[in-house]
């Protein structure tokens, strides 16, 4: 052989693919930016200098930068089968005219090695670059001003040279082993072997529908929030499946219909269209799962995170009621008292600017509710999340003292409240014990005790009805190390003050810190539990995690638009290469122009927005699931959560549009023939 043939083949196919590599060019290139970026911000000295919490941040981080590295491994591989798929007639070419497979070997191995440097040199650079504007936007996200400076991470660009050398040398053995397998003249008419078409595959149809449904029925039927996590993978696996069933085998039992259909199949676009798409279905099928399934995990993780970002504000009112807010548990009533005498005392010695405050004392039972009837058990025998109620014991005087009003309650009559109870009957039994509602609140009594997980449940009761409640409660927890009864009540202390965040932290500090000095005294019991908080030195950590949340979201969401991306351009180069010559038979036997284009057209559509409306399918069943999921984070704006959720689904849907836009041309420039 000349010296310097092999690179200069080598060179030449680049260029002569170039339509193929130029894209995966492009994707090996985004992929290892965003690990460098990644890195980069794990790395990053500024991170520290800047975020109170970059523990949590990089935490985060690391976790998102395992779902990258998974993708970026199985997407790489995706692409490169194709461009091997686009090459099989030019290998098989060189076989035929005498190189060797050992000599074609060596080709590739020089392609890879071009390919490798180049992608790994831009990508590094686009990583350089593209890291300050990523750390800008995470600053931006936490609410931290801007860091000036700029940092290079040796370790980031380590990383992604170790890591993307050791997929490209992956692509490479496998290339290889394919070549070795492969005999030339299967390479060489590799593209030009026909398919047989497929078979009306109603069995599998019929499970992919059933996997769909039942996915589908536990999304929409889950009620509690706990329930949901695990659900939701459930669900997830059982959606995944029957979208690759419907797509490879319902989409045939379909098209089959259509084409007994005499009237509709017999016109030119249609018969064309159901035609060829019928004929390649198994193999296109699995591509347009794939950029459904992804399409749903874009909008998914995109518009929960953006819902969870913005809903901050609802996330911490719902966790801290008032500008200082703390609750201590598992005290006495005298205990109680303590504790507001100390509260006052602190809001006065201090001269806090009180704009409003709350002093609530309950009781607060964690019991099972079934059609009407509580039943107070253990905690470790409620299987069923769905049916958990937190029941919320406050006596007549303290209503009184809250609310202004004289509930003039006899023994057996309560008031009451609840958040998850349709059927507000006129009596309800707990345990074995009937009380006679004499009215049903339609706000709480309590600004706290809310759970936002399980259902909720608010009884005002006379003094004689308390300890009757607080006795039951003692007598199933009796063999725990619960506290006795009136040893185990709850009091409430919340304060809005007046003024900016400085000031409401600056007042706030010493209200917080001579509670806990009771405990720290002896005052309060030491099974006590206290938890506390000033809201506005807690958005600091909530906007730590929630920001890091949405970048990773964004990042993700980023990438996996990228490969939503690349696997329709791919398919469209594919179908374009298949349909060519189908074409150019059709317009020889008297298809017009105007015919062509209009039957391309009408096929693409179908074919390409499939996928889209079968995603926002996905969406708006799992959109009940999700909501639940969320109140785990503390996100109960469901208004916001429809908002963030229909934006997304809005500029995806306009994404997804100039996608088709882009790739269309490409597959009418390979099929007309002017």
């Amino acid at each position: 052989m000349r010296k310097g043939i092999f690179s200069k083949l080598a060179i030449q196919n680049i260029r002569n693919n170039k339509s193929t590599y130029i894209p995966y060019m492009i994707t090996c290139i985004f992929c290892i930016a965003m690990i460098y970026m990644v890195e980069f911000l794990r790395d990053c000295p500024t991170l520290d200098q800047a975020v109170r919490h970059a523990a949590e941040v990089r935490m985060i981080l690391s976790t998102g930068e395992i779902i990258v590295i998974i993708f970026c491994v199985i997407f790489l591989i995706y692409s490169n089968s194709f461009l091997m798929k686009r090459r099989q007639k030019e290998i098989g070419l060189y076989n035929v005219l005498g190189l060797e497979k050992t000599h074609i070997g060596i080709v590739m191995l020089l392609e890879t090695i071009i390919t490798t440097v180049i992608s790994l040199t831009a990508g590094i650079a686009a990583g350089i670059l593209g890291s300050k504007l990523a750390l800008l936007l995470l600053l931006r996200l936490l609410h931290i001003p801007a860091v000036l400076g700029f940092y290079v991470s040796l370790k980031g660009i380590v990383i992604c040279m170790v890591m993307f050398g050791g997929i490209f040398l992956l692509i490479l053995f496998l290339n290889l082993a394919k070549i070795r397998l492969n005999r030339p003249v299967e390479l060489l008419h590799g593209n030009n072997t026909g398919e047989k078409e497929p078979k009306a595959k109603w069995i599998m149809a019929l499970i992919g529908f059933v996997c769909l449904g039942i996915g589908y029925y536990l999304a929409i039927t889950t009620e509690s929030p706990i329930s949901a996590i695990s659900i939701f993978l459930l669900a997830v696996i059982l959606v995944m499946a029957g979208t690759y069933l419907l797509f490879t085998a319902g989409s045939i039992v379909i098209l089959k219909f259509l084409r007994r259909r005499k009237k509709f199949y017999y016109k030119t676009s249609n018969f064309i269209s159901i035609s060829g798409m019928l004929y390649r279905m198994k193999q296109n099928a699995v591509g347009l799962a794939s950029i459904c399934i992804l399409s749903t995990g874009v909008l998914l993780m995109i518009s929960m995170t953006v819902s969870i970002y913005f809903g901050m504000n609802d996330i911490m009112v719902n966790r801290y009621p008032y500008d200082t807010d703390l609750s201590i548990t598992g005290i006495s009533e005298e205990e109680c008292q303590t504790a507001i005498d100390a509260f006052e005392k602190t809001i006065s010695d201090n001269a806090v600017p009180v704009d409003k405050k709350a002093e609530e004392i309950y009781l607060t039972i964690i019991s099972h509710f079934d059609h009407g009837q509580i039943q107070i058990a253990e905690q470790n025998t409620l299987r069923d999340s769905a049916s958990v109620l937190t029941l919320s014991l406050v006596r007549q005087s303290e209503y009184e003292k809250l609310t202004g009003t004289d509930p003039a309650l006899q023994d057996g009559k309560i008031l009451a409240w609840a958040s998850n109870i349709s059927e507000k009957s006129d009596s309800l039994t707990v345990n074995d014990s009937v009380f006679s509602v004499k009215k049903w609140l339609t706000d709480s009594p309590l600004t706290c005790g809310q759970d936002i997980v399980y259902g909720n449940a608010v009884f005002v009761v006379t003094d004689s009805d308390f300890e009757k409640f607080d006795e039951m409660r003692t007598e199933m927890y009796k063999d725990t190390s619960a506290s006795p009864a009136g040893q185990d009540l709850t009091v409430h202390l919340g304060l809005d003050i007046t003024g900016s965040d400085s000031t409401k932290i600056a007042y706030g500090t010493p209200v917080l810190d001579a509670i806990k000095t009771l405990k720290d005294n002896g005052q309060l019991s030491a099974t006590s539990w206290i938890t506390s908080g000033i809201r506005a030195q807690e958005y600091d950590s909530y906007y730590a995690d929630n920001g890091s949340l949405l970048f990773i979201g964004i990042f993700l969401g980023s990438l996996f638009l990228l490969g939503t991306a690349m696997i329709i351009y791919y398919k469209q180069i594919s179908e374009g290469y298949e349909d060519q010559n189908r074409f150019e038979i059709m317009q020889k036997v008297g298809l017009n122009h105007r015919e062509v284009r209009s039957s391309i057209r009408r096929q693409i559509l179908m074919v390409f927005f499939l996928p889209l409306l079968m995603a926002l399918l996905h969406i708006s069943m799992a959109f009940p699931l999700i909501r639940r999921m969320l109140l785990l984070f503390g996100m109960t704006n469901t208004k916001l959560f429809i908002g963030c959720t229909a934006g997304t689904v809005l500029i995806f849907a306009l994404v997804y549009g100039l996608i088709y836009i882009m790739t269309a041309k490409s597959y009418y420039h390979i099929v007309e023939r002017k």
